[in-house]
Parts: C-alpha cells; structure tokens; sequence
C-alpha cells in the first residue's frame, strides 16, 4: 500500500518563493489523451519516423484547463531535453474537445542541422499541462492510464533513434590535463 507524499513546511515554503508551485516548469497531466493513428506505441509514446510530417491528436481537452471554453486553436509544446522544444498550432475538431496538429521531427535528409532522437513529451495550453497517455493503453479514453504521452522518433525502418552521446577518449583527456599541470 503505498503512502501519499507528505512534505516539509520549508520545503514547500521555499517551493512558493521559487514559484515551482506555479511555474510551467511544473508539470501535470492534463485531461487531454495524446493519439496518433496507425503508430506502434510504448506505454507511454507513439513512435513517428524522423523528417516525415505527422498528423497527431489531442482528444479530450476540457474548457476549464484552457481558459473556461475551448478556443478555436491551441499551442502543443513538443518537448525534448535532447533537441529542444518545438511549439506548434493545434486547431480544434468541429465542436469537439479534440485538437489536430501536425508535427514534422527534424531529419538531415530534409535540411536540417540534425536528426530527431529519443522521445518527447507533448503538452498543450501550457509548457506543464502534458497530454496523458489513456488512448495507448487500451486505446480508449476512460481514465485507465494517467502518465504523460509523447513521441518517439524512429528510422524508416520503425527502429527507434537513440542520441549519441559524445564521450571523451581517456587518453585524449589525460594528454589535455597533463598539458595543464605543473
């Protein structure tokens, strides 16, 4: 059984003066579920090839966590700590709570500086009111699942792209230092 977290007055305190309460940067799932039609999935990601534009979904968005009624557009944040964030226009279904928007991940075939790795997460409104993943696990938007969705960038074969990291040759940085001392 597991136990809700309970914090210090200090702590929250000093999360209050950071403004951590209130920031973006403090993220919550919203209501709105994450789709993409046709993709493979991980629990928590569909995976979309690299430089190929991407029609994707957010279904399920309520008024009261955009404004107090649903606006003809949103904005999606495509967020990744490997490439960066990428803010696009979602435009709303009809009379729906549903929003489209398509995403293209960067790929060098078509000009960019670099290939898209990894995942992301995809939020919407707001930098912090990431979308959930309910649709990926039983493919229904019924509360059954609460963590946050994103993307996850494949070749076109469907295998997914790690980033590479760059490490340091040991003795490429044992030369350098040696250099530096007395």
């Amino acid at each position: 059984m597991s136990r809700p977290l309970s914090f210090s007055a200090p702590l929250l305190a000093a999360a209050a003066v950071l403004g951590l309460a209130t920031s973006p940067a403090w993220s919550a799932i919203g209501a709105g579920s994450l789709y993409v039609a046709g993709a493979a999935t991980t629990p928590t990601h569909f995976d979309i090839p690299i430089g190929v534009p991407t029609n994707c979904e957010i279904r399920g968005v309520l008024a009261s966590e955009v404004g107090g009624s649903l606006p003809a557009t949103l904005t999606v944040y495509v967020k990744s700590s490997a490439i960066g964030n990428t803010a696009v226009t979602a435009t709303r279904i009809g009379v729906t709570s549903n929003y489209t928007f398509s995403y293209t991940p960067p790929a060098l075939a078509n000009g960019d500086d670099f290939d898209a790795c990894d995942t992301t997460v995809v939020a919407y409104f707001e930098v912090g009111q990431n979308c959930n993943n309910d649709l990926i696990d039983d493919g229904l938007q019924n509360g059954s699942s609460g963590a946050a969705a994103g993307l996850r960038f494949v070749d076109a074969l469907g295998v997914p792209i790690d980033c590479v990291s760059l490490g340091v040759e040991s003795t490429v940085w044992s030369r350098v230092k040696s250099l530096y001392k007395n």
